[in-house]
């Protein structure tokens, strides 16, 4: 089986449906396919020194396709992989978002990025804990506790943003976006599904010690997902 974090799928799912203030990796484009008889992987081809960010959505021969369900996202690779091969001479599109950085990522928070690099989010894993649906050849059931790590610096006078009419900066962007995973957490769970489904939220989010050495807000909000034989692209 190919191997999958479920942190990425997690990480790819909130920088599809969240609108990063510094539009580090909004731009917006897409890759034109014509299908080999039976062909599954397609790589995608981002602009010179940008990289791919998250597939928005997928057509083949103008149907809209469901990720997770019809194909998966391999970023590592920039790759959209069919589960069945496609038709041959069908038209695909990917559309999908690219930039040369990011603000979502699978790891731990990190001290050593500039100013520029926040907001910032991180995505890790607190617990998984599974159990075996029948005898010793049956599937794992998996439910993983995700944590979301909310970074934002204590503004300057030009980090005011304004979004949806109202102006965010420091402790109050940081709320407003942990408060953005949820709704899309709650919203758009079906994008997930069925690799991971079951969202039950835990904790947050919750508000952290202001540190002062590096001037930055902090929010966290724990979440748990379900799935089967979680590592693996099998869900299928």
């Amino acid at each position: 089986m190919t191997y999958m974090s479920p942190k990425w799928l997690v990480v790819e799912f909130l920088r599809s449906r969240l609108t990063d203030p510094r539009s580090r990796a909004e731009s917006s484009t897409s890759d034109t396919f014509t299908a080999t008889s039976g062909q599954k992987e397609f790589t995608l081809t981002p602009t010179s020194g940008k990289k791919v960010s998250c597939v928005t959505s997928v057509t083949d021969a103008g149907v809209t396709q469901s990720k997770n369900e019809d194909y998966y996202v391999d970023l590592k690779n920039n790759k959209v992989i069919f589960f069945d091969g496609r038709t041959s001479g069908n038209t695909i599109v990917v559309n999908y978002k690219e930039g040369a950085s990011n603000w979502i990522y699978p790891d731990k928070p990190r001290l050593d990025i500039s100013r520029t690099s926040f907001p910032r989010m991180s995505v890790t894993v607190v617990s998984n804990n599974n159990i075996r649906l029948g005898n010793y050849s049956a599937p794992l059931k998996h439910i993983i506790r995700f944590q979301v790590n909310i970074w934002v610096k204590e503004p300057t006078e030009d980090e005011v943003w304004t979004i949806d009419g109202s102006k965010y900066s420091g402790h109050d962007l940081a709320e407003y976006l942990a408060y953005e995973v949820i709704k899309a957490l709650e919203n758009y769970e079906s994008d997930l599904h069925p690799a991971l489904w079951g969202y039950d939220g835990r904790v947050g989010p919750q508000d952290m010690p202001f540190d002062y050495d590096l001037q930055l807000h902090q929010k966290v909000l724990e979440f748990t997902l379900m799935g089967i034989d979680v590592g693996q692209v099998n869900w299928k």
